[in-house]
């Protein structure tokens, strides 16, 4: 495999890692359970396996809840054609409240929760897809 290959399943893999974030936020569910293989985990404390059962948690996210997922300091190990693994820093901003429902902006004193993912991917038949995505927290307030 040479650089400019390992280069593509980098940015590939990045990518997914700003879907992710974008999709949660903008309750995008539908788009946000195809960023992970059929098979596909998803652990924010309890893990969740399969497109169907992180679907069923995302039902469970309340209509009150805004949130930003801010993801920085993506890095991407690409072990071969297949397979590659990341880190990506989360920085985690959320408010429940009926503030939430309406479009202004809400006052807040900081980030929930600061940490980072643990990442891997597989390349599938539709393309690059979150194998297991794992979370874990350095702080937080909740």
């Amino acid at each position: 495999m040479n650089d400019d290959q390992k280069d593509a399943i980098s940015r590939a893999c990045e990518a997914l890692s700003i879907a992710y974030a974008r999709a949660v936020d903008f309750r995008d569910y539908d788009y946000f359970v195809t960023l992970f293989t059929e098979d596909g985990v998803l652990d924010t404390g309890k893990p969740m396996e399969g497109r169907a059962a992180i679907a069923k948690s995302l039902s469970h996210r309340p209509d009150e809840l805004r949130s930003r997922h801010v993801i920085t300091n993506v890095f991407i190990d690409v072990l071969n054609e297949n397979e590659a693994r990341g880190i990506s820093y989360l920085s985690l901003y959320r408010h429940v409240g009926p503030e939430s429902l309406k479009g202004e902006p809400i006052d807040f004193d900081g980030p929930a929760a600061v940490g980072h993912y643990e990442d891997r991917f597989e390349n599938t038949p539709e393309g690059w897809k979150i194998k297991r995505r794992k979370l874990h927290f350095a702080f937080r307030r909740f």
